[in-house]
């Protein structure tokens, strides 16, 4: 069969990290098909976003149509999560629609180049024995080829291309459904543990909500006669915080959805990448599914751009890949497992210590002291670089490409940081005398960065104790 289109980069899905890595790679001059195989819109799971997914949304060029879409406004969580009693904790962010957001940033993909392909089912993705990949996709019976350079497999649970899963906890599956408020609830968020499952209700409108909960699917009974839609009724009856009468009625059947944690045991390889969900399936209790996801896709086209274009930076920037990788997955499982602990300290039993593993209530509530006294700013204070800072030399982000770059270190920053605000930190750093007073940072470094700029960055370095007072 001949190649019905060739392109630099084939996409395998069009969820948020797909499209993310499509945009950013086409935004580079790289020709892109895109693969998906369901039509849009289509609902799916996973709504809960931050002020910070935003920012990431905003730098694809999707601010004005992410404001008109008016997505709920998130402002107050309830939170029963090991406690006798609720509380109201602030929280800022959205509840959005998945099915309008990922219609939006497939549009998008669409508006800067892309070539999508849907819905369409993909038969086969083979290595060519010349060079790079073929993919074959059908659609209505008819079935076509594209050629590609590169594989981004960005397929989310179920990857394209084969490889080893690692599991990052037991097995988890997610019931949700759709409500039509009738009352008065005095959040718009809530998370809540029992005895063996959890639950995430969160409101998209004035009148509407989504009701997850979250349990091991060996304790769903196969066969029972009027289906999921009881067993999930009998799952919301055992929490307190938020009765069904209180919901209203329930407007969807619910759908139910693996939600195990697992990663990928090689994320990045010989002309692929996975991205998202098939790189790293995060514990939906992190509610961090769509940052990932994004986060996931633009440094996965930063990795593609440069093997394809830069092949002798290749191992540099699998290594880098690799290392974002790993923090990630070491930074969420370690998060969730000490939130799964709070509740093993209440309910001993195997669904929450099997999920908190080996740790411990006292770390999920005490942890390190992350308290931060002000910056001294009296002239006469002295503060000096922090002992424990080191630099070194690893692969980092630069413009569109992965570097070999010095990278500055410090315990309490996450990963190798070579840049703040565009400028060289460890440049910046290196320009400190041996003993300082805090106020004169800005004008030490006032031949590489803007007075406001290095108080900002002074500031961040203080909160993360690589400045510290001298002694």
């Amino acid at each position: 069969m001949e190649f019905a289109a060739e392109h630099e980069v084939v996409i395998l899905g069009a969820g948020p990290a797909g499209t993310s890595a499509a945009i950013r790679l086409a935004q580079m001059g790289l020709d892109v098909g895109l693969v998906e195989r369901l039509h849009f819109p289509r609902s799916h799971v996973g709504i809960c976003i931050s002020d910070e997914t935003v920012a990431l949304i905003d730098y694809l060029g999707l601010g004005r149509e992410f404001d008109s879409a008016q997505f709920w406004r998130r402002h107050l969580t309830a939170v029963r999560w090991g406690d006798p009693e609720a509380r109201l904790v602030p929280q800022q962010g959205y509840h959005v629609d998945r099915a309008v957001l990922d219609e939006l940033m497939l549009d998008r993909s669409r508006s800067v180049g892309v070539r999508v392909y849907q819905p369409v089912q993909v038969q086969e993705v083979k290595r060519l024995e010349d060079f790079g990949w073929g993919v074959t996709i059908a659609a209505n019976e008819r079935r076509q080829r594209l050629k590609a350079r590169f594989i981004v497999d960005a397929a989310g649970r179920r990857p394209a291309i084969s490889g080893a899963r690692i599991k990052d906890g037991p097995p988890l599956v997610s019931i949700h459904a759709n409500w039509a408020l009738t009352g008065v609830v005095a959040f718009d968020g809530l998370i809540e543990a029992c005895e063996d499952a959890w639950l995430w209700y969160a409101q998209t409108a004035h009148n509407q909500a989504v009701v997850s909960v979250f349990c091991d699917p060996r304790s769903l009974r196969a066969g029972k006669a009027d289906g999921m839609q009881s067993q999930y009724a009998g799952v919301l009856r055992q929490f307190r915080a938020l009765r069904p009468e209180q919901l209203g009625e329930q407007s969807s059947a619910p759908q139910v959805c693996d939600a195990t944690s697992h990663h990928a045991e090689d994320p990045v390889g010989d002309r692929y990448i996975r991205l998202g969900d098939a790189c790293f399936s995060v514990d939906p209790l992190s509610s961090q599914g769509v940052h990932l996801a994004l986060q996931s896709g633009l440094q996965g086209s930063i990795v593609v751009n440069t093997m394809l274009r830069k092949p002798e930076n290749t191992e540099p920037a699998r290594q880098f890949f690799f290392m974002r990788t790993g923090e990630r997955i070491g930074r969420y499982t370690g998060r969730t497992k000490q939130e799964y602990a709070r509740v093993a300290a209440i309910y001993p039993n195997a669904f929450w210590r099997a999920r908190a593993g080996d740790a411990s209530a006292a770390m999920a509530v005490g942890g390190p002291d992350s308290s931060v006294e002000p910056p001294p700013r009296a002239a006469s204070d002295q503060v000096a670089v922090s002992s424990h800072v080191s630099l070194g030399a690893a692969p980092v982000i630069d413009g569109v490409f992965v570097q070999v770059r010095q990278v500055v270190r410090h315990p309490n920053i996450d990963g190798d940081v070579a840049y703040v605000e565009g400028a060289d930190l460890a440049r910046l750093l290196s320009a400190l005398p041996q003993r300082f007073a805090y106020c004169d940072i800005p004008k030490v470094w006032r031949d590489q960065v803007p007075p406001a700029t290095g108080d900002r960055i002074a500031s961040w370095l203080w909160s993360k104790h690589a400045l510290v007072r001298a002694v």
